[in-house]
């Protein structure tokens, strides 16, 4: 599920634009382009919503993106070493497999990796221009997988005509160095965005160097983005997306999984997609084809695991939509093929294996405004799976506006989630795995003030049937139900134009049906930042994050302790186009674990140049 690029970029001047410090805040005029089939303002979706702009994702220099949506209410993030190693988000409490990522349209979940879980690790905010995350099951608009919610990426953008040449250099611990350039033109007819970037690091242990592990990880890897847009004629547009990103790193073991080791990890990953839209006089058209290529060697993998997988997705897709008169009605078809190939054991234990999964689905959103405060929209999908049939999957939403500045918005929504290649026939798979069921429900509401500033608080529940997890030596599934249920609570506080403050809390009561608590999923998730400007030149930033209530992690069991963490960055403009920054990441020097066994980073600075022309 996407909206079309042509959208996009006609909406781009609407798009409101919050403060570097405000990676949470919207104004009420804002643009979700993600949420609905049709662009959408914030404040008449029922759909809760995060906006992560390009302002506040690139503030601090270049960093991975999970540090960005990090701080929102609701995400929460366990890696499994420094840059480049596994990294994972989790929503409302729904592990990364239930939290498909799309950049452009494009699906980027890995068909070969463990559950179809999408790795953050090296993933950076060079070229980057907006991120949405949608909470709740939302599989009616966006198919399998989306139980949890939906994490969109969107390529930078002019708002205005005109163009743009960036510059960046990055200089830090651990002999961390980067480098990039972006390209950004805007006409009346065309939209071009073009990223180059490229990242090397010595690392340190992904092993937890307190438990022994002393041996340094590496990780280097390049990126290139083209994204972009063309009318043709008045009713015409004609696009496209190319992604490319290479990647050489070691990988060690987290806690009773092999530990420190000197293990080559390789991937490469091609993506592209194509687009037509058409605006008729009645209906708008738009088709459109992606193909996702990646390939992964782990040579020196344990003798049980496989030593290289090759995955692939193709994906055709239809959209239309009109103006019925009582409301907007979108509806569209879409076929998609996932393939994995998961090479021999050197043991010969499991034999080369190559699979396909095939899917097609029909759906519709109907969106109308039911008064001039109440909008609604009932959103709905057949798919039928080539290894599990057909399932009927729906949304609910609504968005009550009873002042000018109130939102109070609601959603209830199913979820279906087939198991993935990995986890059906990989090294630990089970093929006699089931579908997994979910129905989420949501109730929140939100304020703005005339200064800038807002609170948000919202409550939600999420119930997954015959949840998949992992036993003792293969996938297994739980039957019952698992639950996650809990509390947001979000704002900012501007206190000037030089001063802002930002801040979210998330509570998470989960339960496998068992009744055991879900790991890596705290109970208590607190963000607080900081903002303040010292001069006409000069500004400064802190962040602090607080994790608290985990359950016992890693093949061994081991007992998880609650940590404080602190980040601070501080910018100087050296002109208009210039920026001088020095980020410190793990301000006091911390010993944490986000993963059992797995290393985080000791206090390391960064200083680097930005520069645009």
């Amino acid at each position: 599920m996407h909206s079309t690029l042509k959208a996009s970029a006609a909406l781009a001047l609407l798009i409101s634009h919050t403060p570097a410090y405000a990676q949470e805040a919207f104004d009420l005029g804002e643009i979700t382009l993600f949420s609905s089939s049709v662009p959408t303002e914030l404040s008449k979706t029922g759909t809760t919503t995060e906006v992560v702009t390009e302002e506040a994702l690139q503030d601090g220099g270049t960093q991975q993106i999970i540090t960005k949506i990090d701080a929102l209410a609701g995400v929460t993030f366990a890696g499994n070493g420094p840059a480049g190693a596994l990294q994972t988000a989790s929503l409302r409490g729904l592990p990364a497999r239930y939290v498909p990522v799309y950049f452009e349209g494009i699906d980027m979940t890995d068909t070969t990796g463990p559950q179809n879980q999408f790795n953050w690790g090296g993933v950076f905010n060079t070229g980057i221009g907006r991120v949405e995350v949608l909470k709740g099951s939302q599989s009616a608009l966006y198919g399998s997988k989306a139980i949890g919610g939906v994490i969109n990426l969107a390529a930078a953008r002019l708002e205005e005509n005109g163009q743009r040449y960036s510059f960046g250099a990055e200089y830090g611990s651990f002999n961390t160095k980067s480098a990039s350039f972006n390209y950004l033109q805007k006409t009346d007819r065309a939209d071009i965005s073009l990223s180059l970037s490229r990242f090397k690091t010595d690392g340190f242990s992904a092993a937890d160097e307190n438990e022994g592990n002393t041996e340094a990880d590496f990780y280097e890897g390049t990126t290139a983005i083209l994204n972009a847009s063309v009318e043709t004629t008045d009713r015409l547009t004609l696009g496209g997306t190319l992604f490319y990103n290479t990647s050489d790193s070691n990988v060690d073991g987290g806690a009773g999984a092999g530990g420190d080791s000197d293990r080559p990890y390789s991937n490469s990953r091609r993506v592209f997609r194509a687009f037509a839209v058409y605006e008729g006089d009645l209906v708008n058209h738009e088709f459109s084809i992606s193909y996702d290529k990646s390939l992964t060697a782990d040579p020196l993998a344990p003798s049980h695991l496989t030593p290289n997988f090759d995955g692939g997705r193709t994906g055709y897709e239809y959209r239309g939509n009109t103006n019925i008169g009582l409301g907007t009605f979108s509806f569209g078809l879409s076929h998609q093929i996932e393939s994995a190939a998961f090479a021999a054991t050197p043991d010969g234990e499991n034999p080369a294996t190559k699979m396909e999964a095939h899917s097609s689905s029909v759906f519709s959103e109907f969106t109308e405004a039911l008064s001039s405060n109440v909008d609604m929209s009932l959103a709905a999908r057949i798919e039928n799976h080539s290894m599990f049939g057909s399932g009927v999957t729906w949304r609910g939403a609504i968005a009550w506006r009873p002042a000018e500045a109130t939102v109070v918005r609601t959603s209830l929504g199913t979820g279906f989630r087939a198991p993935s290649l990995y986890e059906l026939f990989g090294p630990f798979g089970n093929s006699s795995l089931d579908e997994e069921r979910s129905v989420s429900f949501d109730l929140g509401v939100e304020h703005s003030y005339a200064s800038g500033s807002l609170v948000k608080a919202a409550v939600f529940y999420n119930n997954i049937n015959n949840l998949i997890g992992f036993g003792a030596e293969t996938y297994v599934q739980s039957p019952g139900q698992s639950t996650t249920k809990g509390v947001e609570l979000s704002g900012e506080y501007v206190l000037s134009d030089t001063f802002g403050l930002t801040g979210s809390y998330t509570y998470t009561d989960s339960s496998d049906a068992k009744g055991n608590q879900l790991k890596r999923v705290p109970e208590h998730d607190l963000a607080l930042g900081a903002k303040v400007s010292l001069s006409p030149h000069l500004a400064m930033g802190l962040d602090v994050k607080y994790v608290a209530g985990r359950a016992d992690d890693g093949f061994d069991p081991q007992t998880m302790p609650d940590y404080t963490v602190a980040n601070a960055t501080l910018n100087y403009g050296l002109n208009d186009s210039t920026d001088l920054y020095l980020r410190v990441e793990n301000l006091f020097d911390k010993e944490y674990q986000t993963s059992a066994g797995y290393a985080t980073s000791d206090r390391a600075l960064y200083f680097g140049v930005r520069a645009s022309f």
